[in-house]
This record gives structure tokens, C-alpha cells and sequence, in this order.
């Protein structure tokens, strides 16, 4: 992301209690306020990254100085005190997560074997049994593959469902209707329907054989 700067700033500022130094900062607009010590001010002071220790060494006025980072600083502050491991029960160790603001515990759970209920296991097995002419005794390994819309309706917000006389029937068309409905029924790949708009319909052939 470019940013434009339109305005510079000559910043004094100090770090710790024997570093000073005046920079020529650029302005952006932030959240909060810093100044960002980058590329020119490393050149300018001759500044050495020690990327372990994450702290800066430099030359000040005859005096060899070492930037220490925030976090080097609070490390070494709590370097003094003794790490101790207790062995606590779960009161106690409630209590003391209370007392102090940072607190590393380990909790040794006893692994205990999975008991299904053999009631549950029966009723789930007599439930597969019913259905287990759709259902696959192997799982495959990966998601079925993407396919495309293979029919796709548009709806239109607001639209009313057409309300039109439906498709004359010969007898005889009627009939051989009433049997292929009849043979999808007893075969249970259609069930009927309880919509008020179901009319009995037959796909015939248009005049250019779609």
C-alpha cells in the first residue's frame, strides 16, 4: 500500500536515560502515536541489529550503546525469580490462578475406555438395518466431485403462481397418464402431492421435436 506523505517533522526524542537524538520524522495519519525508527536513522547513526538479542548497537558521543527492546527489559526484571513446579489439587490451584497474573499449569487426566450404551447401540442398529438398501457399507475416501446446475430455476420477487387451464386430455391420453403415475407410485419414486396448484399435466413433443 503506497502512502503519500505531504508534511515532515524534525522529532527530539530519548531512549533510556543516555540516549538523545533529532530526527527529520515523516507524517502519517495513525491510530495511536509513534515515531517508527526505520532504514535512514539505522544509516545515519550506524546502527548494528543483534537479531537473537533483538537489540541495537551504536556509537553516541564516544559511548558504545545497546538499545534494549520492551520485552528484553521486562525479561530481565523477572530474571531474579526462582520458577518453582508444585503439584497442586484443582482448589488450590483455582485459588492461586486468583493471586497471580500469569500461571502455567499441567492437568494428568486418566484416560478412561469409551462404554457405549448397549441399548442405544442396538436401537442405532436396528435403524440401519431399515435403511441399509441406501446405505453404502463403504465410505469413500474424498468429497464427491462438483458438478454444475443441472436445473436451475429463476425466481422473481413478488411474482403470483400462474393460475392457467391446463393441458386437454384425449381419454386415452388420459389413461396411459393414470398408468405411468399409478407404476411411479407402487415403485415409490413419486408420492402425491397436497399443492391446490397440481393439475394432471403430459409432456407432448413440440412442433420442431423438443
Amino acid at each position: 500500500m503506497d502512502i503519500l506523505v505531504l508534511e515532515m517533522c524534525q522529532i527530539n526524542f530519548s531512549i533510556g536515560k543516555h540516549y538523545t537524538c533529532e530526527v527529520l520524522c515523516d507524517v502519517l495519519d495513525m491510530d495511536v502515536c509513534h515515531v517508527i525508527l526505520g532504514r535512514p536513522w539505522q544509516f545515519d547513526v550506524g546502527a548494528i541489529y543483534d537479531g537473537k538479542a533483538n537489540t541495537y548497537s551504536l556509537e553516541w558521543k564516544g559511548k558504545r550503546l545497546r538499545l534494549l527492546s520492551q520485552a528484553t527489559s521486562n525479561a530481565s526484571k523477572t530474571a531474579d525469580v526462582k520458577s518453582a513446579m508444585h503439584i497442586v489439587n484443582g482448589n488450590t490451584l483455582m485459588s492461586s490462578s486468583k493471586e497471580r497474573s500469569l500461571l502455567f499449569s499441567l492437568i494428568i487426566k486418566e484416560e478412561t475406555p469409551l462404554v457405549l450404551d448397549r441399548k442405544l447401540a442396538l436401537e442405532v442398529d436396528e435403524l440401519l438395518g431399515q435403511f441399509k438398501d441406501i446405505i453404502s457399507d463403504s465410505v469413500p475416501a474424498a468429497l464427491p466431485s462438483l458438478r454444475a446446475l443441472q436445473h436451475q430455476i429463476d425466481f422473481v420477487p413478488g411474482a403470483t403462481l400462474p393460475n392457467l387451464p391446463h393441458h386437454r386430455l384425449s381419454p386415452n391420453e388420459h389413461q396411459i397418464l393414470h398408468q405411468l403415475v399409478d407404476e411411479l407410485l407402487e415403485k415409490k419414486l413419486i408420492q402425491p402431492s397436497l399443492s391446490p396448484c397440481a393439475v394432471p399435466a403430459l409432456m407432448v413433443p413440440k412442433k420442431d421435436g423438443s
